[in-house]
């Protein structure tokens, strides 16, 4: 309306031809043109976006105007695409598939011919391949598991696309990687540019980009709503998805498959400390509870931290209290709680750090004001991992499941299934258990200490222990710090770390330590650093329960820099080890091969001690692995 007054008024000689040329700068070339068409679709109630066909296709992943929800995780997209899309394989697993999954793309400015391109996939998905987030936030072919006219092909219309006919061309039948889903190939062969988006990327070509899989959107796997503050739950019975925290970049989702599986993908820094950040798929409770799941998988892992597991919760506050079992990244089982709102994190217990798992089966069972954790192989036998007391206020509070990926910027995914939720009621049968391994807390204080130690992850692979730390490992008594685990005796494995740096005064000592428990005169053989003098490697051991610590070799290394490896043999013969930066292979050390008598039990870790009271120490290392022989 403006533009044509100000066109009568030049007509009319009111106006001159720059006066109407600077209008027309204004009006049109400022950006207040799409804010003036998007308020008049307000209006008309119509809304940015593409309406899809929903009886054919389901959101899987968007930026922009196309994007409609979060996007799906590795599972539940496999799921949709190979086992409940329209063209499902009869078998995902057999090359050539009989059947074709179809994926759509659609592009909103794009050139007419790409607008809406679909992807017809040709062979199976390998088990360890992301083929979603391979296809909309990478360029490449996805480690030579998504080929162009060998695990794909490109089609101009879903009916093409199912039959295979009139695949699309590319220039000189190259495809360009580097334009990730349409790689430049047209209809006709011709190069066509610019026509890609990578999801993540702040400037791609193309913004407004959705991709929908050809499975009917409300069929077989559902999204729960999410709570917000327009859309509340239904009732209090109800289970909804919810981020909880301060800190949650990519937001989480949890969706429904009909056969009882639960996809819940969720980001965010940490579930630790006092303030937590992750995906809560939850409902109220009130009383006591005996819950199950089946941790079948977690996925898109880039943080051994990042957990997955059950979860009792006061509130959706960020630093409500809690109790957690879960499964980790990369740092086994878990039994972990805040006891009270604002209040510091802990373990409870931790089970099965080596090998790494990929899936568990977890249990909490509440009675009044215990809960005790459990696990499993099977889902049949369950193995005690310990009991801690917890006071809800009113005995009401949140009862679910969570997933934290341990970075605010990243999506993992855990797919729980047999989610069993009973009330508990008294008098019950306790569940079938193992005794061992028993509960275990590897924050040891050995001996008098001040229990003041910082433990600090301060990355995926490197650890940060600081302050006092006890006043030594030596004579017949020990006061140190010990981050251990508990193992079997009659098991096999090797302890291996890479010490990265160590400040400390005159007898401290940092490094692997086997031990007989946590007596102060237990018996126990070392291997780690003295850093005073710069002395270097040195191995030790008290081979008797009481008996005078022996010093046994010390060697010289650059900076206090050096790999430890302690292998132990699952019948009392050890052995220590070392090599450093410039060397590739483990070198003996004289006089350290030895053998120690064990109980059922032993316990397996870094040792720290300042080596005399209100001795700081900055002991860091990396890559502490225990693996079994």
């Amino acid at each position: 309306d403006l533009w044509a007054y100000m066109g009568r008024l030049f007509y009319e000689g009111k106006i001159s031809n720059r006066q109407w040329g600077e209008a027309g700068r204004i009006i049109t070339n400022d950006h207040d043109c799409k804010t003036a068409v998007r308020a008049q679709y307000d209006v008309m109630g119509l809304e940015y976006g593409y309406d899809y066909d929903v009886s054919t296709f389901t959101f899987v992943a968007g930026r922009g105007e196309l994007k409609t929800t979060e996007a799906f995780g590795h599972r539940a997209f496999e799921t949709s695409m190979f086992e409940h899309s329209l063209t499902a394989p009869s078998n995902k697993d057999v090359n050539p598939l009989d059947k074709t999954p179809v994926l759509l793309r659609a592009c909103a400015e794009c050139a007419d011919t790409h607008k809406k391109v679909y992807y017809r996939r040709l062979t199976p998905i390998p088990e360890d391949n992301d083929l979603l987030y391979c296809i909309t936030q990478t360029r490449g072919n996805c480690g030579g598991k998504n080929v162009w006219n060998q695990d794909f092909t490109l089609h101009s219309s879903y009916e093409d696309a199912v039959s295979g006919d009139n695949p699309w061309k590319c220039p000189n039948n190259a495809f360009n990687y580097g334009a990730p889903f349409d790689g430049e190939c047209s209809p006709t062969g011709a190069r066509v540019r610019n026509q890609w988006t990578v999801l993540h990327w702040s400037s791609p070509p193309q913004y407004n980009v959705g991709y929908y899989v050809n499975k009917p959107q409300d069929a077989v796997i559902e999204e729960v709503e999410p709570v917000t503050e327009v859309a509340l739950r239904n009732s209090a019975d109800e289970f909804v998805s919810e981020d909880v925290g301060l800190d949650v970049r990519v937001k989480g989702r949890a969706r429904l498959d009909e056969d009882g599986k639960i996809y819940v993908t969720g980001s965010g820094h940490n579930v630790w400390h006092n303030n937590d950040n992750f995906q809560f798929y939850h409902k109220d409770a009130t009383g006591d509870f005996d819950v199950t799941v089946n941790v079948a998988s977690f996925d898109n892992i880039v943080n051994s931290k990042a957990k997955a597991g059950i979860m009792f919760r006061s509130t959706t506050d960020h630093d409500s209290g809690y109790v957690s079992a879960l499964l980790s990244g990369g740092m086994g089982l878990r039994f972990q709680k805040r006891s009270s709102k604002s209040n510091w994190s802990h373990n409870v217990g931790t089970f099965e750090p080596n090998p790494h798992r990929e899936n568990a089966w977890l249990r909490l069972v509440k009675k009044m004001t215990t809960i005790d954790m459990y696990w499993s192989e099977d889902g049949s036998t369950w193995t005690s991992g310990g009991s801690t007391t917890m006071l809800f206020p009113d005995d009401t509070f949140q009862l679910g499941l969570f997933v934290n990926s341990h970075d605010a910027g990243w999506q993992a995914e855990a797919t729980f299934d047999n989610f069993v939720v009973n009330s508990y009621n008294f008098p019950s049968t306790a569940p079938s258990i193992s005794a061992a391994p028993t509960a275990w807390d590897p924050e040891i204080y050995v001996g008098e200490t001040q229990e003041n130690v910082g433990y600090q992850p301060v990355s995926a692979t490197q650890t940060r222990i600081t302050n006092d730390a006890g006043s030594g490992i030596d004579g017949d008594v020990d006061s140190f710090y010990y981050h251990a685990f508990q193992r079997l005796s009659s098991t096999a494995f090797e302890a291996t770390m890479h010490v990265d740096y160590f400040y400390g005064a005159d007898g401290a000592k940092g490094g692997i330590m086997i031990r007989d428990g946590t007596g102060v005169s237990a018996a126990n053989t070392f291997i780690g650093i003295y850093p005073a003098d710069n002395t270097g490697v040195i191995t030790q051991s008290r081979l008797t329960e009481g008996e005078e610590t022996v010093r046994h070799k010390s060697l010289y290394v650059w900076q206090n820099k050096a790999f430890l490896k302690l292998s132990y043999d699952g019948a009392g013969t050890v052995v220590m080890q070392y090599k450093t930066v410039e060397t590739d292979e483990w070198e003996d050390i004289e006089n350290s091969t030895m053998n120690i008598t064990f109980g059922d039990t032993l316990n397996i870790g870094v040792a720290v001690t300042g080596g005399g009271w209100n001795n700081y120490v900055d002991f860091r290392y990396s890559n502490f692995e225990i693996t079994d022989l």
